[in-house]
């Protein structure tokens, strides 16, 4: 060939090289790349409708208040206040996560007041557990509410106990309480329930399964108040609805995460 053609196609080579690179290095550049929100990134799968639905139809009565006091929250953490500010600095979408939770009814759940009456401490009473639910977990996990506890009811027998061992004997009934508001009182429901988001949310310490669990959750619940008794009351003071307003459904993203640690009781 040529020298001179041979040095005119070598020229052609050359330059179709460099703008070869340059289209490989413009499509793997980061800088060209549009990033994707992470909110955005779900699948069609992922977006269902509120988890409890259908759900808290099928408890009946029992249900329709579960729904009640979980709009009466879900109003509280929507809201600019001191109780939905302490829940958003552990977690910011903390009305969100609170309507992913899921909800069981535990009818076999103790039904009684024990009282230990020993003549070295005193008459000490404990009540039936409210609710349960794990520690620290994720978006859709479950809330186990005690069908005898004082979610529902406002009154229990006392068996009365001279020790652990002892099966004791019944005597007479006492009202059930959570904190200073009365079983099966729409505050006692809404107390309840923002106690367990606080355990979600790992904001509040283990209570169940350690000696000094009754103490430790009475004192959880008392934090609780401290934080939201005003939201409480006030959300209390609304008048009540049909129940059958409540069981509907709400739009809602579910972002199901593994559960991490530890079982929480009140």
């Amino acid at each position: 060939m040529h020298p001179a053609l041979r040095l005119f196609a070598s020229s052609l080579a050359v330059v179709f090289i460099l703008h070869l690179c340059t289209i490989v290095a413009i499509a793997q550049a980061p800088a060209t790349l549009r990033s994707t929100p992470v909110s955005s990134l779900r699948f069609a799968s992922d977006r269902v409708s509120d988890p409890s639905g259908d759900e808290l139809k099928s408890f009946g009565p029992q249900g329709a208040l579960i729904e009640q006091a979980r709009v009466d929250v879900v109003s509280i953490l929507a809201g600019e206040n001191a109780c939905s500010a302490w829940f958003r600095a552990a977690e910011p979408q903390a009305a969100d996560k609170f309507r992913s939770l899921r909800f069981a009814v535990d009818i076999s759940g103790k039904s009684e007041i024990t009282k230990l009456d020993s003549w070295q401490v005193g008459a000490v009473f404990y009540q039936p557990y409210v609710a349960r639910t794990r520690q620290n977990v994720g978006w859709g996990s479950t809330i186990t509410l005690n069908a005898n506890g004082a979610f529902f009811n406002d009154w229990a027998p006392v068996r009365i106990v001279a020790n652990s061992q002892d099966k004791g004997y019944l005597k007479a009934f006492k009202r059930l309480a959570v904190a200073n508001f009365g079983g099966a009182t729409r505050e006692a429901r809404i107390l309840t329930l923002l106690h367990e988001l606080g355990h979600v949310l790992d904001i509040l310490p283990i209570d169940s399964g350690i000696p000094s669990g009754p103490e430790l959750s009475t004192n959880n619940t008392e934090l609780v108040l401290r934080h939201c008794g005003s939201q409480i009351r006030e959300a209390a003071k609304h008048l009540s609805r049909d129940p059958s307003f409540f069981l509907t459904e709400l739009p809602l993203a579910v972002n199901e995460e593994p559960i991490r640690r530890g079982t929480s009781k009140q």
